[in-house]
């Protein structure tokens, strides 16, 4: 079953006087006790996408269905009931986290607003919260800056639990800590999946952290799906050329391994008018691709490509 559909989402940006979309066209779902993964290069509309899934980002078109029930339209009044059933860790532990407050009322103030009045009911969860991210009730007294990068990265991760929600957003995560951080961060996901029975979006530019946490990867490129695929076959036989690109560029432990797939250019270089966005840099374009953009198409295999040479 379905737990979060976004069905030909647009999200745009104005700049200079024109109007430029960061997500283009774009349709995925995650399903329940599901981690999804979206990849791709910065300034491909990873991190746009997840805000606006989460309504931080109004969206321009399309849907957003959470539960069956369509989000994208709703304002700050319809969305608040919303709230409890999606969250979102963001990439900044150190710039996410209010300063003044303490961790305590940070992870208190959400269930206030949500009507949980009863004080014994609040401390009740923030014990639970806090014990679950390794943090006694004593360590919730103190302020943002008397914690390290990692954790900070928990409360950020507490906040998003605090309401119980059943999807979470986590946009790059773990990119601003350190290696042996990271694997605690992502192990303590893990175990929070299997406790809770979350759903996950999981955001990352970092493929090895991606493969690690997730059940399906979507592949984005200058704000469209570029490749979907189960975790398995997306590392095995990979369909779409800058998907053979990203994974092609990983480090390996092998010292002899090459980059089989090199791209010329940047992603924020000039966007084709007509046909592929890709084909600017794409090693074994055609001339159809520059007349034709190819659609998200599914294979026999359920996993879906954009290529007209997949």
């Amino acid at each position: 079953m379905s737990l979060l559909e976004v069905e030909n989402l647009r999200t745009a940006y104005r700049t200079g006087g024109k109007t430029f979309y960061a997500v283009d066209g774009v349709s995925f779902e995650v399903k329940e006790n599901e981690t999804v993964g979206l990849v791709g290069e910065s300034g491909c509309g990873k991190s746009t996408l997840g805000k606006t899934v989460v309504r931080l980002i109004d969206p321009a078109e399309g849907a957003i269905r959470l539960e069956g029930r369509d989000i994208a339209g709703l304002d700050d009044a319809g969305m608040l009931p919303m709230r409890r059933q999606v969250q979102m860790v963001f990439q900044d532990p150190y710039a996410s986290l209010n300063p003044r407050q303490t961790v305590w009322k940070m992870l208190e103030t959400p269930l206030k607003v949500h009507g949980i009045s009863s004080a014994a009911e609040r401390r009740r969860i923030l014990t639970e919260i806090g014990e679950k991210i390794g943090f006694p009730p004593e360590m919730l007294k103190r302020h943002p800056h008397e914690f390290s990068g990692g954790q900070r990265q928990r409360i950020g991760i507490a906040r998003a639990l605090i309401l119980n929600p059943r999807l979470i957003v986590c946009d790059e995560p773990v990119s601003a800590l350190d290696l042996s951080i990271q694997a605690q961060i992502l192990n303590l996901l893990v175990d929070l999946k299997r406790d809770y029975g979350l759903s996950f979006l999981f955001i990352s530019h970092d493929l090895s952290v991606v493969r690690y946490f997730s059940d399906r990867v979507l592949v984005m490129y200058l704000g469209k799906i570029v490749e979907s695929a189960d975790h398995a076959t997306l590392w095995r036989e990979p369909r779409h050329p800058y998907t053979r690109a990203l994974l092609s560029s990983v480090p390996a432990m092998d010292p002899g391994k090459k980059i089989t797939t090199r791209l010329s250019g940047e992603i924020g270089g000039a966007t084709p008018a007509t046909g592929c966005r890709f084909r600017a840099r794409c090693p074994i374009a055609e001339a159809r691709c520059a007349e034709t953009a190819p659609a998200l198409r599914t294979l026999p295999d359920g996993n879906a490509v954009a290529c007209h040479l997949a």
